[in-house]
């Protein structure tokens, strides 16, 4: 009887984890599009943008994670019934309490994970997100090759050689920020750190445009700050980069409290769609009457359950945030799918 249970855990483990994986890496893929104009306007490589894009991939798994635990389920199951072994299960005497505890066991795990992750993984994830698209943004990134390092309508770097480590050979800057007043620098060798460029053997030349009057000077070394260019400040935070305790704050506006409230509540409903999807598939798929021809229908219902549940869900979500009084139906809607789901599992004889 363990070895059933152990390869029935098992079996919807596996089917978990790879259709987890393979619709997480799709949905990054659309994510981490909007994106890719930062690989050339900030010079950055690929693997830091994938570096960069890899922390959306937690809020993606959250999302996924209910659905591809259900639909596994059921096709697991679904498996059961089209090679017979349901019948004979059913004949040696297998209760369907037998064949439901691994699934509620894999559910447990699964809920536990993203209560973990909602209140743990996905604030330090969009943390590093955040802060790692706040330095690329305000940050000169090193090119892959010598070219154009930063480049704006007034505010220009180009280098002709880079070897690595943020050093370069040979750079031209042209400064144009003041209008009557535009600046060129020419240094053999430069090396770019905390937005500083540090410039050595060089030349600096100014034009004047209002009296028509150049000035050059050759320096040995010079410092140009960068930090005005960027004009780059202390990053705010995000809601979603806060924790469980910071979320239930009360200081700042009603507005922000609010906020930070209506996610908190979010946070709270969202882990248990697994309970209800996992037990909607157990109950549409194996406690249903066995019929080879319906097999299939039974899974496009089961999609289709899920999908209009999960919308209206966000849809719950999305008004709660807006208005306070919807928290309640929030709480409503995932409590009463809870408790559907379960009178449809125990109405069934040999469950309880």
């Amino acid at each position: 009887m363990r070895s059933l249970v152990s390869i029935i855990f098992f079996r919807i483990f596996r089917t978990t984890v790879y259709s987890t994986a393979a619709l997480t890496f799709c949905a990054w893929i659309v994510q981490s599009s909007r994106y890719l104009d930062m690989l050339n306007s900030h010079n950055l490589s690929l693997a830091r943008f994938f570096k960069f894009t890899s922390y959306l991939s937690v809020d993606i798994i959250a999302i996924i994670l209910p659905i591809s635990l259900a639909v596994s389920a059921a096709f697991v199951y679904q498996r059961f019934k089209e090679s017979n072994q349901l019948i004979a299960l059913q004949a040696a005497g297998i209760s369907p309490r037998k064949m439901f505890a691994p699934l509620m066991a894999l559910s447990a795990i699964m809920l536990c994970y993203l209560y973990v992750s909602n209140f743990y993984i996905s604030p330090y994830s969009w943390k590093s997100f955040r802060h790692l698209e706040f330095e690329i943004k305000n940050n000169i990134e090193p090119p892959e090759n010598a070219g154009i390092i930063f480049s704006n309508d007034k505010f220009s770097i180009y280098a002709q050689h880079y070897s690595g480590n943020l050093n370069f050979q040979n750079i031209f800057i042209v400064d144009s920020r003041i209008s009557n007043k535009k600046s060129a620098y020419f240094a053999k060798s430069c090396l770019i750190k905390n937005n500083t460029l540090y410039l050595n053997n060089g030349e600096r030349i100014e034009i004047d445009s209002v009296s028509q009057r150049s000035s050059t000077m050759s320096f040995a070394s010079y410092n140009y700050d960068l930090k005005q260019i960027f004009n780059s400040e202390k990053r705010p935070s995000q809601p979603n980069e806060k924790f469980a305790s910071e979320l239930l704050n009360n200081s700042g506006s009603m507005e922000n409290i609010h906020t930070l409230h209506a996610l908190f509540h979010q946070k709270m409903t969202s882990p248990l769609l697994t309970l209800i999807f996992s037990m909607l598939a157990f109950w549409l798929i194996l406690l249903a009457p066995y019929s080879r021809k319906l097999t299939y229908s039974r899974m496009g219902a089961l999609i289709f359950l899920i999908a209009s549940f999960q919308g209206i869900y966000f849809w719950v979500v999305n008004a709660a945030a807006r208005t306070p009084r919807f928290t309640f139906f929030n709480y409503f809607m995932v409590l009463s799918g809870l408790i559907v789901s379960t009178f449809l599992i125990l109405r069934k004889p040999g469950i309880k």
